[in-house]
């Protein structure tokens, strides 16, 4: 039985949160037993749920298919069939049928932009949408009483928002200000986002209509500790700290973000001027491309430059949402960004799909242009697994390869006499992520350069189409409990596991972990 509490307020579903809330904030109920994600990915994987249309789905079909036994939404151009979908839905059923018989483009874009929907709903696709998005109703309200975050809007919108501060403390320094929260334990600095951003302030009006104004700055701070919700500390925008250079101090509960030059701050850094906000919606950052190269036949690499006045850092296993600009809308997609060793700036590894929704508009950007990204997403602190398991073992396919380029980099500063195993799966060489291109730094490709052959830090390619024999670091085959037995030693001691990849990869390499007797509880899945 799904454990979900559903009670009727004003004719409407109340979804009660029963396991607490996503990434994003985003509230999540109590799935039955066997609805999970990778039960999903078993229940779809070869398979299509769906009865098709081949001539399409037009606006007054897709109206017909709205309730609980019927619910097809429509996505980005495709109507999807989602009945058998709804007891998996991690937001619970409600909450996906706000959607029914509607266009779910715009609730996917503010809850699930980072979901690769395309393969998670391969099995219920309708057919294409012929009709008119104009003549469908938009969205219910939403289902759940705190329902709050969502991703692509402002971080003014959709927040708790409390006087009291929800427990923090905003004091006044000499040099600038102080955040404390008894609540936050052990803080790093990737757990902190700092932007001085510019704001044009309009102060006063001509004789002749024009305005006059002035350039100010807003300070913002986002905490996003482990395993808590984030909060937001956004002060109100001041002349006087334009263009100024700060400091940022973290200690183990406590911010400080030091102005050298300034002194007398009171009256512009204080309590009274800050908005508190815990979980609040992902704010944006324009970055500037400033390298960018192919890495293979179907892959480009951005070396993004964060603005002047951010302080930006990307925890392990973490992702950012990319804005890209779609006709007169924006889409969002899901990146894990790869650190750079040049300060102030990321890279981006995509892989460019030409018929893809967002990709093909990537592909056309040039060194200068802008890239939007957002805030970090995620909640998770991976570095007890990097660091202190005896063995780690990271599994990817294709573009999943993005997270764990950081976490094998990580793994080699901190504990480098421990055993690494990482297998890349790729279906041809033209498909390999480990060479560096001419004239590029490329980390990965710097890495398998200097760990080729290392007993402990073990570094493989596999190929399920070559073109050249197999060699000793460049195996043939497809990921199963056999070809993992003959890399992998078996261990009694602490293994942690990571995998990404598409959702058949995740199953299948999912089932050859639980071969090596390796726990659910100690393998994480990058949902794609």
């Amino acid at each position: 039985m799904n454990n979900l509490s559903v009670t009727g307020t004003n004719g409407g579903l109340f979804a009660k949160p029963t396991i607490g809330r996503s990434e994003y904030g985003r509230v999540k109920v109590a799935l039955a037993p066997g609805k999970g994600f990778m039960d999903w990915l078993r229940l779809t994987a070869n398979k299509h749920l769906a009865k098709r249309i081949t001539g399409g789905v037009d606006h007054d079909e897709l109206m017909k298919h709205y309730t609980k036994e019927d619910c097809w939404v429509h996505l980005f151009g495709t109507v999807y069939d989602v009945t058998k979908y709804l007891d998996f839905h991690p937001g619970g059923i409600p909450e996906l049928l706000r959607a029914g018989g509607r266009d779910a483009t715009p609730l996917f874009n503010q809850y699930h932009a980072w979901v690769n929907y395309e393969s998670f709903l391969k099995a219920c696709v309708v057919g294409p949408f012929i009709g008119d998005l104009s003549k469908l109703p938009p969205p219910l309200s939403p289902t759940t009483s705190d329902d709050t975050n969502k991703l692509g809007v402002p971080s003014s919108l959709g927040s708790d928002y409390f006087d009291g501060g929800f427990g923090s403390r905003v004091e006044t320094l000499e040099h600038g200000i102080s955040i404390e929260n008894d609540e936050w334990t052990g803080l790093s600095e990737p757990n902190v986002i700092v932007s001085l951003t510019p704001v044009s302030v309009k102060t006063s009006i001509n004789t002749r209509g024009e305005e006059n104004s002035e350039e100010h700055a807003r300070l913002r701070v986002l905490i996003h500790h482990f395993w808590q919700s984030a909060m937001e500390f956004e002060f109100e925008s001041t002349q006087r700290l334009t263009q100024q250079k700060y400091e940022l101090i973290v200690k183990k509960n406590r911010v400080e973000i030091r102005f050298p030059a300034l002194e007398n701050l009171e009256d512009v850094l204080n309590r009274e001027k800050c908005k508190i906000r815990r979980r609040p919606g992902s704010s944006y950052h324009s970055t500037k491309i400033i390298d960018l190269f192919r890495l293979n036949h179907d892959t480009l690499v951005f070396s993004l430059e964060l603005p002047e006045y951010t302080t930006y850092r990307i925890p392990l296993g973490y992702h950012v949402g990319v804005k890209v600009r779609k006709g007169k809308g924006n889409l969002y997609r899901p990146y894990t960004p790869i650190s750079n060793p040049t300060p102030h700036r990321i890279d981006l590894m995509i892989k460019i799909y030409p018929d893809g929704i967002c990709t093909p508009s990537l592909e056309k950007l040039q060194i200068g242009d802008d890239l939007v990204i957002s805030d970090p997403i995620g909640d998770k602190d991976f570095t007890g697994w990097t660091e202190n398991s005896s063995q780690l073992i990271l599994l990817s396919a294709g573009s999943g390869i993005t997270p764990m380029i950081d976490l094998l980099e990580r793994r080699i500063q901190k504990a480098s006499n421990s055993e690494v195993y990482m297998l890349m799966f790729n279906k041809t060489e033209e498909d390999i992520q480990t060479v560096t291109p001419d004239g590029k730094t490329w980390k990965l490709g710097e890495i398998w350069k200097t760990f080729e052959g290392d007993e402990k830090i073990v570094l493989r390619n596999v190929l399920s189409a070559p073109k050249a024999e197999e060699s000793e670091y460049q195996l043939h085959g497809r990921i199963t409990p056999e070809l993992l037995k003959t890399i992998i030693p078996t261990s009694s001691e602490s293994r942690r596991a990571f995998i990404c990849g598409p959702d058949g990869f995740i199953v299948a390499a999912k089932n050859a972990l639980d071969s090596l007797n390796i726990s659910s509880d100690h393998v994480h899945i990058f949902k794609g």
